[in-house]
């Protein structure tokens, strides 16, 4: 029998004729109104399941949605199997519009396309358009911006030049690429994106002339009024608290007091301008001594208030650095710089919407912005089109209505017969996907304007609230609204948590007194020596053994089946994150080391498993055998076994076209009966369902039996029986053939979206998972950890921030200093995000805590903790002020700051040295507060000596085998020969020179010294000037007139063209170069044709050309030729040398470089494939010339 509804959810199914919003928060059965609503409209007015509209967000959501409805269909027919009506929504449940938002304008799109006419370059959408993946689309942007810049760079405005000079600057175009496809990717929340540009071009040529006059500089403005009435309360509030102290209220009373006076007048300033309020100074001076025995515990907490207060207004001062005239002066500075931007990014859109139309394709923000311009006219009102989609339908329903961005918005406002049938459901404090453009102020829009349904007049749009929770325990919700009431605000966090958003219990659970939830904080005190236990270390170590504990006490949790309490398993456990993936190996290692099943993210591991990939692969091939990757992954297969030589063979019949071809023309065995098989099932896919199709490949491919055989082979078939599972759920959505099944999978595994299955084994150890991944699901014990996470600051990084609402903020380059400093805008768009971003934190913490049906249980792990709690207890309050929440560095600090205004949390005060001080309050359901030492929990876990010899395997004892100890590797020598070689590296290794052969050398000692910026300026090296001379032989003209005054004006040309610094120019001997230009070796090379100087090379050669090691290696030779030129049709091979040698050395040092010359020679007979008839060393030093 079906459960009875609430007063609450049954209004919400009845009400007709009017917009209903319908804020349900976690748990109270939102998914399960809807259908009720759903089902009243076919049982009640004689409605069909497809005279509706419902739209969900995700296609696993839809799917979820669909067979919920189908099932409770089901029910009902069970219920009363004599009526027609229900009989045929049979029928009509699989064609009803249950669909994403992007499916919905697809097929509206495809329908009337044609009224969207042609674009600039004639080309029109066809109603036959193909959708890209986000992969294509990107691959496509890249081109189109590719072209895009070109054209920019070729026609520069001045604005451009400063655009490229300065915000887009780096080593190559990847800085100006990433600004506009920043801003392009914003604009797709725009409804209309040209108009947005528009308002940005104006503000741009014509910036105020005072900055309180722009909007950045009223939200600064707004933000130090309001940051200085927090700092006043909190300063006079705590004057007033030290009158029970008499040595406070004497030397630190008058000081805070005082502050607060001067904060006051900052408040009083701001209304009069920016100039104004930066006029005023706000001092805090150092306070004045007060001995611990007369200030008590309070001194340090007012101490750590007055820092907190000082620090604030610190941030006054630097944000009021500029003068009005200097902020609107850095604006306009930067202005040509963003009106380029913004010219080049609709040039950018231009072109790549131009592309997708002559492509005729559209990606997934296209569809809806032009079901907007089908939709909605120019002044707008809904267009005729709008107007007769909505007769088509009763109602639309949204769920999720939370996620919902503007332009999706305005589609649900033209086609809902102007709001009188919208019918939408969500939570916003579950709004956790700004990240994908969702706008959750739409939602806060309605819900703090429209008035209570129980108020609204007839027709008139109304919010109806479902408060009571159907999930979780009443002690998991007082923990919840306890957090929230206190630190949720519409200040910060965008909403105020009153009583109407408070949980309110309304499941069924038997008596229990260890359900009351636990916040454990783990402090690492600073450590020495060479292992440190890291916070993810001791934390995972921890939360295994508290998982342990509860396993062994038979932890009662209560059966969803029976009612009754039974010892919690291994799959009733979550661990929630964040963001797991940097610390899942150290949970999975203290897990499994204590003897606990775990499964991470299951949905990836199932879709990544080697035997749903090889069998969704096999799908791929049959429904187009003409894929490369899919076709290849298959042959590999443990399925068919065709090993690389058989791949590389079947490949090198035909070297081109699809491999597929050149498997049709092996006359091999293997490939037939590969063919054979696949011909069979491409047959058979013409008539067979999809379940019926993997029916058909697990018999003919004996898929179980060989998956069945391998490791874990049970896991493996579960996969494969789920997998047959996952193609009747498509199936029961409406997703009948091959086809449509490979390519919804494919777009859902590409967007991330593909159903989490379910196995026993997936399912029958702890889960670890991100909060994200948890939105929509419940586990009996939630442990929620990594609470201590840092808040990111990823998104605050670019040159240039982007606002839905306030647009752009560039930094400010001074390209003449080499400095770039905020501008006003970008200051302010990056506070505004920040506390965006932060709302949206708040928000999926309420998403994590909401998870748990029976006890949670909350970790923070932190490097000396005491120090950070001592801050926080002194903004702790009840309820929190939002200037307190603001300045909260991770989840952690929101529950401490309340949570240390509850008496039992006595353990984190008096870690933080407040131990009994104030007037604390216990609520009818009591928190476990603990505070523990996080080495202790980092040492791995032990067996016990006589459990471990118990499970040890009796082994025969072997004798011992000393000569083993003597064995020697026979390729020692080999592996001591580099396998790369460069020609330098071989002067002075002539193959009959005996230098300590098979001794150990000495270590080389590298001498120390002072850096170059403290030793001053000091001459340059031997090594250095010899560097130089060599640049200088680099780019010298052999054909200038042999005298200093020639060769100096060159030096100084090379300078100039900074291919030398000024050390290097004045280091160059000229006397010795010009003594070069008057030798014969000059000379000769005048004469030559081909002259190359600093020719590189590489080239493998035997390792016997070097080495007198017994083997068939070869080794990669690599060098830098000084110089080489032809001379009657062979090579001359000259190379430059520096030393200081006397003629009398000349030739004992020559034979030192032989090798060295010796394997130049061969690499230019190799690669120029002529003889080197000549090798020449030329000595600087003593300009001399010594032939080889």
């Amino acid at each position: 029998m079906a459960e009875k509804l609430t007063n609450e959810q049954q209004s919400a199914v009845d009400s007709r004729e009017r917009s209903l919003l319908v804020s349900a928060a976690a748990g109270s059965g939102k998914t399960k109104v809807l259908v009720e609503r759903l089902f009243s409209y076919v049982e009640r007015e004689g409605a069909n399941l497809d005279d509706f509209l419902i739209i969900t967000y995700t296609r696993a959501a839809a799917s979820e949605l669909r067979g919920k409805i189908a099932k409770a269909l089901t029910e009902r027919m069970e219920r009363d199997p004599g009526n027609y009506h229900l009989r045929q929504q049979m029928l009509r449940v699989y064609r009803a519009d249950i669909k994403t938002v992007d499916a919905f304008c697809t097929s509206l799109l495809r329908e009337n396309c044609h009224l969207l006419g042609e674009d600039a370059r004639g080309h029109a959408l066809r109603p036959d358009f193909r959708v890209l993946d986000e992969n294509e689309a990107e691959v496509l942007r890249g081109r189109v911006l590719a072209r895009t810049l070109e054209d920019f760079y070729d026609h520069l405005t001045s604005g451009g030049t400063l655009l490229a000079d300065t915000l887009g600057a780096g080593r190559d175009d990847s800085a100006l690429e990433q600004l506009v496809l920043e801003l392009h990717a914003k604009l797709q929340a725009q409804p209309y994106e040209d108009k947005w540009l528009d308002a940005q071009r104006a503000f741009w040529r014509a910036v105020p002339e005072k900055i309180e006059d722009t909007p950045y500089g009223k939200i600064l403005l707004n933000e130090v009024g309001r940051k200085a009435r927090h700092c006043k309360g909190l300063l006079q509030r705590a004057a007033q608290e030290m009158c029970a102290n008499d040595a406070l209220n004497q030397k630190y009373a008058p000081a805070f007091l005082d502050a607060s006076y001067q904060l006051e007048a900052l408040e009083g300033k701001i209304a009069q301008g920016w100039d104004a309020a930066r006029g005023v100074t706000t001092a805090f001076p150092r306070l004045a001594a007060v001995k611990d025995s007369d200030g008590g515990e309070m001194k340090a907490r007012m101490k750590g208030l007055w820092d907190n207060c000082k620090e604030t207004v610190k941030g006054f001062a630097e944000l009021f650095a500029a003068s009005s005239d200097e902020a609107v002066e850095d604006l306009r500075t930067m202005a040509p710089a963003m009106l380029a931007l913004i010219d080049l990014t609709a040039d950018f859109s231009r072109r790549y919407n131009e592309e997708k139309r002559r492509r005729n394709a559209a990606d997934f923000s296209d569809q809806e912005h032009e079901a907007i311009r089908l939709l909605v006219a120019e002044n707008g009102e809904p267009t005729e089109l709008a107007a007769f989609v909505s007769t088509r339908y009763r109602e639309i329903m949204v769920d999720e209505y939370q996620d919902t961005n503007e332009v999706q918005n305005r589609i649900f406002d033209a086609i809902s017969c102007k709001g009188e049938n919208l019918f939408t459901v969500g939570d916003v404090k579950q709004s956790i996907y700004r990240f994908r453009l969702a706008d959750p102020r739409i939602f806060l829009q309605h819900y703090n304007t429209w008035p209570p349904l129980a108020a609204a007049d007839e027709h008139e749009s109304a919010k109806l609230l479902l408060s009571r929770n159907f999930r979780s325990r009443k002690e998991v919700l007082d923990a919840t609204n306890f957090v929230f009431r206190n630190v949720l605000s519409r200040e910060m966090g965008e909403l105020d948590y009153g009583e109407d958003e408070m949980l309110r219990p309304g499941a069924s659970y038997a008596e229990s007194s260890v359900c009351g939830a636990e916040f454990h904080l783990l402090d690492l005190p600073t450590q020495t020596g060479e292992h440190r236990v890291r916070a993810s270390e001791a934390e995972a170590a921890f939360v295994a053994d508290y998982i342990r504990n509860m396993l062994t006490s038979k932890f009662p949790v209560q059966d969803d089946k029976t009612r009754e309490l039974r010892p919690v398993r291994e799959e009733d456990i979550v661990i929630l994150m964040r963001s797991p993936s940097t610390r899942l190996l150290d949970y999975r290692r203290a897990l499994e080391s204590r003897g606990i099943c775990c499964a991470a993210d299951a949905g990836e591991d199932f879709f990544a498993s080697m035997e749903i990939a090889v069998l969704f692969s096999f799908l791929q091939v049959i429904d187009n055998p003409r894929q490369d990757v899919p076709l290849i992954a298959v042959l590999r297969s443990p399925l068919f076994g065709f090993v690389p030589d058989e791949l590389a063979a079947l490949r090198s019949q035909q070297r081109t076209g699809d491999f597929y071809d050149a498997l049709l023309l092996s006359e091999d065995g293997h490939s037939k009966a590969f063919l054979a098989v696949l011909r069979s099932l491409r047959d058979s896919a013409a008539h067979l369902s999809v379940r019926e199709l993997l029916s058909e490949i697990y018999r003919k491919c004996n898929v179980l039996g060989i998956f069945g055989a391998m490791h874990r082979g049970a896991e493996r078939k579960e996969n494969l029986l789920a997998f047959l599972e996952l193609s009747e759920d498509f199936a029961r959505a409406g997703l009948q053939g091959l086809f449509d099944f490979v390519r919804t999978l494919r777009e859902q595994l590409a967007s991330g979206e593909a159903a989490a299955m379910q196995t026993t084994h997936a399912s029958s150890g702890v889960r670890i998972m991100s909060i994200h991944k948890s939105k929509g699901l419940e586990f009996p014990v939630v442990i929620l950890s990594d609470l201590a996470r840092r808040f990111s600051n990823m998104d605050f990084q670019s040159s240039v921030l982007v606002h839905p609402q306030l647009g752009l903020g560039p930094v400010c380059v001074d390209a003449r200093r080499h400095i770039q400093y905020p501008t006003i805008a970008r200051q302010a768009l990056e506070r505004t995000l920040r506390r965006e971003a932060k709302a949206e934190e708040l928000r999926v913490l309420y998403v994590a805590m909401t998870r748990a049906k029976e006890k949670l249980v909350m970790v923070h792990t932190q490097a000396n903790a005491g120090g950070r709690v001592a801050d926080l207890m002194a903004l702790s309050d009840c309820p929190v002020l939002p200037e307190a929440v603001d300045s909260g560095k991770c989840m952690g600090d929101w529950i401490m700051l309340p949570l240390l205004q509850r008496s039992e949390a006595g353990a984190l005060r008096a870690f933080a040295g407040q131990n009994s001080e104030g007037r604390f309050f216990t609520e009818e359901t009591p928190w476990t507060v603990c505070v523990h030492d996080g080495l202790q929990f980092a040492a791995p876990v032990q067996q016990s000596d006589a459990a471990a010899e118990e499970r040890a395997p009796q082994r025969e004892e072997l004798p011992a085998d000393f000569a083993a100890l003597s064995y020697r590797y026979p390729y020692a020598e080999q592996t001591a020969f580099p396998a790369k070689l460069t020609a330098t590296q071989l002067k002075g290794r002539a193959i009959d020179e005996e230098i300590s052969e098979n001794t150990t050398l000495p270590p080389r000692l590298r001498n120390l010294c002072k850096p170059k910026f403290l030793a001053g300026k000091t001459a340059l090296t031997g090594a250095e000037r010899g560097t130089a001379l060599h640049l200088v032989m680099q780019d010298l003209d052999f054909f200038c007139e042999p005298n200093e005054q020639s060769v100096r004006a060159q030096i100084e040309a090379m300078r100039a063209q900074r291919k030398l610094t000024e050390e290097q120019a004045k280091a160059a001997d000229v006397h010795a170069i010009v003594r070069f230009l008057r030798s014969d070796l000059a000379a000769r090379i005048r004469k030559s044709k081909q002259v190359e100087r600093e020719y590189r090379f590489s080239l493998l050669r035997p390792v016997r050309d070097f080495s007198s090691l017994d083997a068939d290696d070869s080794v990669l030779l690599q060098g830098v030729v000084d110089c080489f030129f032809e001379e009657d049709g062979e090579l001359v091979v000259v190379d430059f040398k520096t030393d200081h040698v006397s003629r009398a050395q000349l030739d004992e040092r020559a034979e030192h470089y032989r090798p060295q010359l010796e394997a130049y020679s061969m690499a230019l007979t190799r690669v120029m494939g002529k003889k080197v008839k000549e090798k020449v060393l030329y000595f600087f030093s003593a300009g001399e010339e010594v032939r080889l």
